[in-house]
């Protein structure tokens, strides 16, 4: 009754080991497919798939613009901003961005520009 048992576990564990190893091969051929995705993106100048429902190759133009220093205009708006960029960076981020796109608004605004500015999130 033992000798079943301990095959039993011993099957089990071989199991196991396989499927850990089917498992780590699929994510590294994954990881390898995201990549190839992105470089034939990349070269495509493709746009981000959160933006292809609404935008394309038709009539309408957009003008994207990423923000490089996100964290260093927050931390020049407040001196708050610096611990709470450590401990939450993502909603000193969305804070920013609002912030941002009020500006943006208010500045075409002033200009005469009917837009609509809003904030799409990349990769």
């Amino acid at each position: 009754m033992e000798t079943i048992g301990v095959v039993l576990v011993l099957a089990a564990l071989a199991v196991l080991a396989a499927a850990v190893v089917s498992l780590r091969r699929l994510r590294a051929e994954v990881a390898r497919t995201e990549a190839r995705a992105g470089e034939l993106a990349e070269r495509m100048r493709a746009l981000p798939p959160e933006l292809t429902g609404g935008f394309g190759t038709g009539d309408r133009h957009v003008i994207v613009v990423e923000l490089l220093n996100l964290f260093e205009l927050a931390h020049r708006e407040s001196a708050l901003s610096r611990p709470f960029t450590a401990l939450t960076p993502r909603l000193v981020r969305d804070v920013v961005h609002r912030r941002l796109v009020g500006r943006v608004r208010e500045s075409l605004a002033e200009a005469g520009v009917t837009a609509d500015v809003r904030v799409h999130r990349g990769r």
